[in-house]
C-alpha cells in the first residue's frame, strides 16, 4: 500500500495506529517507535531453554522512562515493544521491518516475527539483536522499525484472534515472552486419560537431554529414521509411540518401557 492508501485506510479506521503521527508516514510504510519496556533474558540459574515448557524466569522486565536508554551489549538479544498499538482488519496484513540506518549500525529488529496477521490487535514485540562488537544505545521513542501493509485478495476466513486459531498474543501491550509451550498443553481430562503417555514423554525428554543428541529432537528423529513431527509428538507428550517403533526406540535409548517384553503389556496405541 502506498502512503496515499495508508492515510486513507487510517482515516477510514480500517487500519488503526495509536498514537498516530502523520510525519511517520513514509512512501510505502509507517515508522514505529520503541516503547516503554524491554525484556532481558536471564543467564542464571537456567541451563537451557526448552520451548515445550513454560519458563517464567527466562526474562525480566526492564522499564524505560522518558529520555532513558538501554545499553544493548555486543551479541545481546532482548525483547522490545512498539510504542504504537496496531489494529488490522481481516483483509490487510502488515510487514514489520527494521530501519535501514539502524541496520547499518548492526541493530536487528526482528529475527522471525516480521509478519502481522489480518485481525491483529495490540502492540508489536520487537526481537532486538546487536550484531556488532560495540554496545548500542536503545532510546525510548526512537524510530526503531517500520510497518508496511498489503491488501489481501479476499478477507481471511479465520483472522488472527479467531476462536479456531487459539491465537497466543492477541491484545498484547508489552513485550511478550514466547508462549510456544502452549502448543503442548492438554486438558486435565486428557492428562488423566493418558497418564502412560506423560511417563513416556518425561522419560524421552530426560534421556534426550543427556544423550549424544544433546537435546536435539531433529537429530533424534534422524537417528530413528522417523519424521520430525512424529518424534516431537512423542517427546512433548502429544502422542504415544506405536509398538512398531519400540524396537528402534529401545535400541537407541535403552529405556525399559520400550523393551521387547513390554510389548505384550501395551494397551491401545495412538
Amino acid at each position: 500500500m502506498s502512503d496515499r492508501d495508508i492515510r486513507r485506510a487510517i482515516l477510514e479506521q480500517r487500519i488503526v495506529i495509536n498514537p498516530f503521527d502523520d510525519t511517520c508516514v513514509q512512501p510505502a510504510s509507517v515508522d514505529l517507535r520503541l516503547g516503554r519496556e524491554l525484556r532481558v533474558f536471564a543467564t542464571a540459574p537456567l541451563r537451557e531453554i526448552d520451548p515445550g515448557l513454560e519458563m517464567k524466569g527466562l526474562t525480566t522486565a526492564v522499564p524505560l522512562g522518558e529520555d532513558e536508554h538501554f545499553l544493548l551489549g555486543s551479541g545481546e538479544f532482548v525483547l522490545g515493544v512498539t510504542e504504537e498499538e496496531i489494529c488490522l482488519p481481516d483483509d490487510i496484513v502488515g510487514r514489520l521491518d527494521g530501519k535501514s540506518s539502524l541496520g547499518r549500525l548492526g541493530l536487528v529488529v526482528h529475527s522471525t516475527a516480521g509478519f502481522v496477521d489480518p485481525g491483529w490487535r495490540g502492540r508489536l514485540t520487537l526481537e532486538l539483536s546487536n550484531l556488532t562488537k560495540l554496545p548500542i544505545k536503545l532510546w525510548r521513542g526512537m524510530k526503531v522499525s517500520q510497518i508496511s501493509f498489503m491488501q489481501l485478495t479476499s478477507p481471511a476466513e479465520h483472522p488472527y484472534g479467531s476462536r479456531a486459531l487459539g491465537s497466543k498474543y492477541q491484545g498484547q501491550m508489552g513485550p511478550t515472552p514466547s508462549r510456544f509451550y502452549e502448543n503442548y498443553r492438554e486438558s486435565p481430562s486428557d492428562a488423566e486419560g493418558r497418564r502412560p503417555r506423560h511417563q513416556n514423554a518425561d522419560a524421552l525428554r530426560g534421556w534426550l537431554k543427556e544423550s549424544r543428541h544433546k537435546g536435539s529432537v531433529t537429530l533424534f528423529a534422524q537417528a530413528l529414521g522417523v519424521t520430525l513431527k512424529t518424534v516431537q509428538d512423542w517427546v512433548y507428550g502429544r502422542a504415544t509411540p506405536s509398538s512398531r517403533h519400540w524396537a528402534r526406540l529401545y535400541q537407541e535409548t535403552q529405556l525399559p518401557q520400550f523393551a521387547p517384553h513390554q510389548r505384550e503389556l501395551a494397551g491401545p496405541q495412538q
